[in-house]
């Protein structure tokens, strides 16, 4: 084997285990690690078994066979940045729902908090 596969085989291992980390720590939620346990899976399998990538290239008719590898990541990070806007777009309606509830207990609260006229405080 290639030191560069044991390279990224490694990297791939510390990708996984930083994650079960994480997941262990209530740090990070299980669906989000899905992605990160893919990537690192998809980063052993090129690693371990060049010949894949090879055999996958001549199956795409790809000249040059890593190519295949830098269209895979860019696809991976492309949809993890999807995944992420639409995790952003969901946080930010919560967030504008929420502030919208506070305001209208913080309404019912100093409507509440107020004397009203006619019952005086000496009662």
């Amino acid at each position: 084997m290639r030191p560069i596969s044991v390279l990224v085989i490694v990297v791939a291992v510390l990708i996984a285990s930083t994650v079960i980390f994480y997941i262990r720590r209530w740090r990070l939620k299980e669906q989000y690690s899905l992605l990160w346990l893919v990537l690192s899976v998809g980063m052993v399998v090129p690693a371990a078994a060049p010949e894949l990538v090879e055999w996958f290239a001549r199956k795409l008719d790809v000249i040059y066979a890593p190519s295949i590898l830098f269209f895979l990541a860019l696809a991976f990070v492309a949809v993890m940045l999807f995944h992420y806007s639409l995790e952003i777009s969901r946080l930010s309606d919560e967030n504008r729902e929420l502030a919208q509830e506070v305001g209208l207990l913080r309404a019912r609260f100093d409507d509440g908090a107020r004397p009203r006229s006619g019952a005086g405080a000496d009662g």
